[in-house]
């Protein structure tokens, strides 16, 4: 009879962590993504959004790029409400705002509630850097999370079995135990990608890299400290940023802002429309990411 419960709860556990892993994969496709994109409207400031986890950010980087080419868009503002993401697509977001930047167009960050870790990465490509007195930013670090599952495969009785070229190929699987081997190797990546984000930071907030390390513990900071340690340039929310985007532009009277409008994608075109990215969520497949860490 105990064993019968055991065998309960763990298949209870299972299923319910596979639908927490359902739900934020999901989740994640909402509001933008690969969905239709309208860039009409008249205006003299654009307003583009990162939200949420950044993975996927061509459509941003496609939106940036189109009102850099508009005649009529004289500077744009970018509102960052994301803890982070995955590095590489933090960089490549990164690079598209740079690319504004070196038009002479005027770009201008605004930070929300949280601007963390590759949501602050990717603000560094900007004229300009504001945030609200109580904004989380910095986080400056990197992590890489390996679930690993050999005690739950032990417990329902499942092997797995790996044949591989060489005695990394398999590291941080999810089906065999951590090794210092494992611990070495991976630290070697975090760290490089690690020093890649010190630079940036570097470069971009003209700090000296041993003063950027001091703040690179992967500590938040509110933006109250991050203007007092220079990681940000002004205090100020979206409307402030708007009107400092205008300033720098040359745009007399009130600016009027413009935005990219989206339709919303249905849970049916994501379990069926595109279910290879879809699977590509779920899977337990480490990434490298700067991202503020949850647990």
């Amino acid at each position: 009879m105990n064993r019968r419960r055991s065998d309960v709860i763990v298949g209870v556990v299972i299923v319910g962590v596979f639908l927490l892993i359902l739900w934020f994969a999901f989740g994640s496709f909402s509001g933008g993504g690969d969905s239709g994109v309208n860039l009409g409207g008249r205006g003299n400031i654009a307003l583009v959004k990162v939200q949420g986890m950044i993975a996927e950010p061509q459509q941003t980087i496609d939106d940036l790029q189109r009102y850099t080419d508009r005649k009529d868009i004289k500077a744009i503002v970018l509102r960052i409400e994301s803890p982070g993401g995955v590095v590489a697509a933090s960089q490549e977001l990164y690079d598209a705002v740079k690319r504004v930047r070196d038009t002479e167009k005027p770009i201008i960050v605004s930070m929300g509630s949280l601007a963390a870790s590759g949501g602050y990465y990717v603000a560094l490509g900007a004229d300009s850097i504001l945030a609200n007195p109580g904004t989380l930013t910095g986080s400056i670090g990197v992590l890489m999370d390996f679930p690993e599952m050999t005690k739950l495969l032990d417990k329902i009785g499942v092997q797995v079995h790996s044949v591989t070229s060489g005695s990394l190929k398999d590291a941080g699987a999810p089906f065999k135990e951590w090794s210092p081997e494992d611990e070495t190797y991976f630290k070697d990546v975090v760290t490089n990608s690690y020093n890649q984000f010190v630079n940036v930071v570097a470069k971009e907030r003209k700090l000296d890299i041993a003063r950027v390390k001091e703040l690179a513990s992967g500590r938040v900071y509110t933006g109250a400290q991050a203007l007092e340690y220079g990681l940000i340039d002004k205090l100020g929310g979206q409307y402030e940023a708007v009107h400092l985007a205008a300033k720098m532009a040359g745009i007399e009277g009130e600016p009027q802002v413009v935005e990219p409008s989206r339709q919303h994608i249905r849970l049916w075109d994501v379990l069926f429309g595109d279910l290879e990215r879809a699977m590509n969520r779920i899977l337990p497949v480490p990434l490298l990411e700067y991202r503020m860490s949850f647990n």
